[in-house]
């Protein structure tokens, strides 16, 4: 019995941390390069296409599009999608501008 506790809790922390890095850190220059190309859509329902996550800050983020860098204020997104990415369809939200990643089916 004492050996299916101590199996089963490695088992749940082994799934924690393969499910732990099944979305990308925003933090990490490498997985936002990972990200590939997107679309920033605004609230206003613009749309920014072809452009590359440099940054994601507290309140705003930095998006690289046509060699240049921009910011922009995170309570002027609606969301941020990536099509082709190596964790599939992912969508970026910012709700009370804290990131929130979905992935997309």
């Amino acid at each position: 019995m004492r050996n299916l506790v101590v199996v089963s809790f490695l088992i749940l922390i082994f799934a924690f941390l393969i499910f732990q890095h099944d979305l990308p850190d925003l933090s990490n220059k490498n997985d936002l390069k990972s990200l590939g190309t997107g679309r920033i859509i605004e609230t206003d329902k613009s749309i920014i296409t072809s452009i590359t996550l440099y940054e994601v800050s507290d309140y705003f983020i930095v998006y690289v599009k046509e060699e240049s860098l921009h910011d922009m204020m995170m309570d002027k997104i609606d969301r941020i999608e990536f099509r082709n990415t190596k964790w599939g369809p992912i969508t970026i939200r910012f709700p009370e501008n804290k990131p929130q990643i979905i992935k997309r089916q």
